[in-house]
């Protein structure tokens, strides 16, 4: 009985570590995503604001 629930406790351990791994490396790649979409539409909407001035 104790082997099957420190099995089970280890069960919940690994994949906790597991997803916690997944969920950082989704949201480092979320952020950069989104870092390099707000780059360019930044850039375009000054270069638009710019050309509509002159």
């Amino acid at each position: 009985m104790i082997k099957f629930i420190l099995l089970i406790i280890l069960i919940v351990v690994f994949q906790g570590c597991a997803t916690w791994t997944g969920i950082k490396q989704d949201s480092n790649r979320a952020w950069e995503a989104t870092k390099d979409t707000s780059s360019d539409v930044y850039h375009s909407v000054k270069k638009s604001i710019h050309e509509a001035t002159e």
